[in-house]
């Protein structure tokens, strides 16, 4: 089993280029929060801004979501998306729903109520083969990356076809569009040669065009990161799992045009922008994981390396405590949310899937969803828990929307309000 050192996780958080937002003067200087923590400032450095937030934010004054508006669709409704596994927010505050089943999007208003749906299962203008990515784009239009059909189609304010450009195959995944303040469109795709523990190389950005050619490539910084991956090879098939809590690399891009990247070892996070960045660091309790998940992760690596080896016999040997930082998120207001760890939970036998042959042992184990939220300067904002089965999609200021799954499973566009507010 691997070990990690006992007491606390320093994090580390760099903004780049954000010098003049930081407080002047060699001396360390602080910022209350009022969440009781404070952030303080060290700009004595000539190439780093540090921003330090230290120690447990009390209970009472963790914050919390309250529901303000659901659209959620029942088991028998046909008129809704039932298979979506997210979501964009436009400027307008209307919502633009993918749903894999039909292979439409359904376009909801700032209340909730739904206006119309574009597109259609083909290969036809204006039809989709997947769904790779949407943005909803400042001027109120919405870009959809199609890589099945080789494309980012874009459709007006009201939801008609204009036109589409070519992109590269050959790699696909969910989310793989991105788009700045400006409206460039980037996209998702490895940049970095394959390693023997990435076998597919980094995943960095793309700039797409109008004419098919794509511009030039932003790789994310390195931050040294080794992952605990397991690979399995057979024929001339190969197959890698890595292990749940892995420390991993995860990265955004910003608004503003910079990455916003973390590393899991030291609870890192870089925003990569301008010569000088803010570095902040973040100490908190590492977390442990319990000795039946460790055994859990265990049996679910076996199972896929011996699908594609059935006599791989290697050691599994993962990770006794948590990496301080799942992921980064950089929402439209600038903000940084950076969901953190936190101490797992049983799932309840009558809640865990069904175990089949054919299928990786049923989790056993499950972490709440907790995000720890900062200005693009480094300061700390606060503290938020989210309910069971909410995925965070889009955020600004104080409301929050997410896609939250019912008891069936069943997707549903929920709009949140911080309690209490930043």
């Amino acid at each position: 089993m691997m070990r990690a050192g006992a007491g606390v996780v320093a994090g580390l958080i760099a903004l780049v280029g954000l010098g003049a937002a930081a407080c002047g003067g060699a001396a360390p200087a602080a910022s209350a929060d009022p969440s009781g923590l404070a952030t303080v400032f060290d700009s004595s450095r000539a190439d780093t801004i540090v921003a330090r937030v230290a120690g447990e934010v009390p209970a009472a004054k963790v914050r919390t979501l309250t529901e303000e508006r659901r659209v959620q669709p029942d088991a028998e409704d046909t008129t809704l998306f039932t298979q979506a596994y997210g979501f964009v927010v436009g400027p307008d505050g209307r919502v633009f729903v993918p749903d894999e089943g039909s292979m439409r999007i359904f376009v909801l208003d700032s209340a909730g109520a739904l206006v119309r749906t574009i597109g259609r299962k083909g290969a036809g203008p204006g039809e989709f083969d997947q769904f790779n990515g949407l943005r909803a784009l400042a001027d109120g239009r919405l870009a959809v990356l199609d890589v099945g059909n080789a494309r980012v189609s874009f459709f007006s304010a009201t939801g008609d076809f204009e036109t589409s450009w070519r992109v590269p195959t050959g790699h696909f995944a969910n989310d793989q569009l991105v788009a700045d303040a400006a409206g460039t469109l980037r996209m998702v795709l490895p940049v970095t040669p394959p390693t023997d523990t990435d076998i597919i190389g980094r995943r960095g950005l793309v700039r797409l065009s109008a004419d098919g050619t794509v511009g030039d490539s932003l790789v994310p910084p390195d931050l040294g990161t080794r992952q605990v991956t397991f690979v399995a090879a057979q024929g001339g098939g190969r197959t890698q799992y890595r292990a749940a809590y892995s420390p991993n690399d995860s990265w955004a891009w910003h608004p503003q045009c910079f990455f916003v990247s973390a590393t899991g070892t030291r609870a890192q996070v870089h925003l990569g922008k301008g010569p000088r960045p803010v570095r902040i660091e973040r100490d908190a309790p590492a977390i442990p994981v319990p000795a039946d998940e460790i055994a859990a992760d265990r049996e679910r690596i076996l199972f896929g390396m011996r699908r594609t080896d059935p006599a791989w016999s290697g050691a599994v040997d993962l990770p006794a405590t948590k990496p301080p930082i799942e992921s980064v998120r950089a929402t439209r207001d600038g903000r940084i949310w950076v969901r953190v760890a936190t101490p797992s939970e049983p799932i309840p036998p009558e809640a865990r899937d069904e175990a089949r042959p054919d299928r990786p042992p049923p989790a056993r184990w499950r972490s709440p969803a907790v995000f720890e939220v900062f200005e693009a300067d480094g300061r700390f904002v606060g503290r938020v828990t989210f309910p069971r089965r909410t995925t965070l999609m889009e955020a600004d200021g104080d409301r929050v929307w997410a896609l939250v799954r019912d008891e069936d499973g069943l997707p549903g566009v929920v709009r949140f309000r911080v309690t209490p507010g930043f």
